[in-house]
């Protein structure tokens, strides 16, 4: 079992050369940790962003430090920089993109390793696509007499070598078959013309939806609504388009279904999901569960549900890590939450 002091591990290693140029060296440090932004950046529960920069809880969390380097043959050891205790048995934000990073090397290490198996680490294609092109930019060239090997966690290196630059490059230009997905999200926009298109706002962004004209008439009935839509994604003109073709595809539902606690760089799973129910005034949504008392706002459905993630954590440190006397109300929401979140270890 990996240590937690481990898990913030991270070695690089350039060998082959007498003399290795800095501007590689620090070329590749960049690549590794623009990966590990953009895996901490995914955990976190944040779209793909194609511009702009990372969040400072992503980078405070995430950020490499140096440990030790030796020069020649470059050797470096780096840790994240994440002072916080991890309160759950995944570890802190850092700890969990260090080790997920470390899964995804160790899949693109092997010559067959498919895209869709690859989405079984990170599911959204656009990111895994920018996290292939990062790890194709510091696999050696076939001319090279260099190699590149990485490590993560505190296990043995593993090299990246001009086979690997070419596997890489075949992945990152093959679109990913078809999958199936479901989304809870407003519909607030559709066309009715030839390309049969609703809009829907959801936690992960904006998302275009394409609908069988058969079923046209019950997509027009959610125009303005909450809804759950079960369908299929496929690539069209280099985006993701979403596909429904059944009237069961798409139903109303105001409910939206959180399945863990969150503040700052810590999560937790927790055993029960919360239900919020989800309404809109104007350009606000709002986002309640009356049995917990949770109320959260925003224009930003995704801000909506971090801050009632947020307030789910706050409630089970006032409730159940609070050592002093609770009332009797307050005795009867503790033992709720405990119901709630399941097993307390790594808390109490």
């Amino acid at each position: 079992m990996v240590s937690s002091a481990d898990k913030k591990k991270v070695a690089l290693s350039i060998d082959g050369e007498k003399k290795v140029p800095a501007i590689d060296f620090i070329n590749s440090i960049q690549h590794i940790q623009t990966i590990l932004y953009n895996v901490g950046d995914y955990l976190y529960g944040n779209p793909f962003r194609t511009s702009g920069d990372f969040p400072q809880a992503v980078k405070d969390s995430c950020t490499l430090l140096f440990t030790d380097l030796k020069l020649g043959s470059v050797d470096a050891e780096l840790e994240v920089g994440n002072g916080q205790v991890g309160i759950t048995n995944q570890g802190t934000l850092g700890e969990m993109a260090v080790c997920t990073t470390r899964n995804l090397m160790e899949a693109i290490s092997r010559f067959d390793i498919s895209k869709e198996e690859l989405h079984n680490i990170i599911s959204d294609p656009h990111r895994l696509n920018r996290l292939l092109k990062e790890f194709y930019l510091m696999s050696p060239e076939t001319v090279s007499p260099r190699t590149v090997s990485i490590g993560f966690c505190g296990e043995p290196m593993i090299p990246l070598s001009p086979n690997h630059r070419s596997t890489l490059k075949e992945l990152m230009h093959k679109p990913s078959e078809e999958h199936e997905k479901e989304v809870f999200g407003w519909v607030f926009d559709l066309r009715v013309d030839q390309q049969k298109k609703i809009m829907i706002d959801t936690p992960e962004g904006q998302i275009n939806c394409s609908y069988n004209s058969l079923i046209e008439a019950e997509v027009v009935e959610h125009i303005g609504k909450f809804v759950n839509i079960k369908g299929t994604t496929r690539l069209h003109n280099r985006n993701y388009i979403m596909y429904i073709d059944t009237e069961d595809s798409i139903e109303k539902s105001s409910q939206y279904f959180i399945k863990e606690m969150s503040i700052e760089t810590h999560r937790k799973n927790i055993e029960w999901p919360i239900t919020l129910e989800f309404e809109k005034e104007d350009d606000l949504y709002i986002a309640s569960n009356d049995e917990l008392g949770i109320l959260a706002t925003g224009k930003k459905m995704s801000d909506v549900i971090q801050d009632a993630k947020e307030q789910l954590f706050i409630l089970f440190k006032e409730y159940v890590l609070y050592e002093g006397k609770l009332s009797e109300s307050g005795h009867s929401l503790s033992k709720k939450l405990k119901g709630i979140v399941g097993d307390c270890r790594g808390f109490l």
